[in-house]
């Protein structure tokens, strides 16, 4: 009956951990999403420093107090130049 009971208790901790690894997984994939989903609304925005066409004036300076941290993310972001692909790949990890 110890022995049982000792069983049950290692696959629980087994399963625990496993569904901690997968929360955690799940957890970072949307904060990614969430910080791609962030530069590119800031991208939308702000997009005449690059070229875009952006909306009108008044709205994006509007706008600038609010998203002054999300611009000088963008501009770190920028000058990081990492391989959003491999960010990605790192993030979702090995099937």
């Amino acid at each position: 009956m110890k022995m049982i009971r000792h069983l049950a208790n290692v696959v629980g901790e087994f399963l625990g951990g496993i569904h901690t690894a997968s929360m955690y997984k799940a957890t970072a994939q949307i904060e990614y999403e969430i910080k791609e989903m962030e530069n590119s609304f800031t991208l939308m925005l702000f997009g005449n420093f690059v070229g875009l066409p952006s909306p009108p004036m008044p709205l994006a300076l509007d706008l600038l107090p609010v998203m002054a941290d999300d611009l000088d993310r963008m501009l770190l972001r920028s000058s990081q130049t990492g391989n959003g692909l491999s960010e990605l790949a790192s993030i979702m990890g090995e099937p």
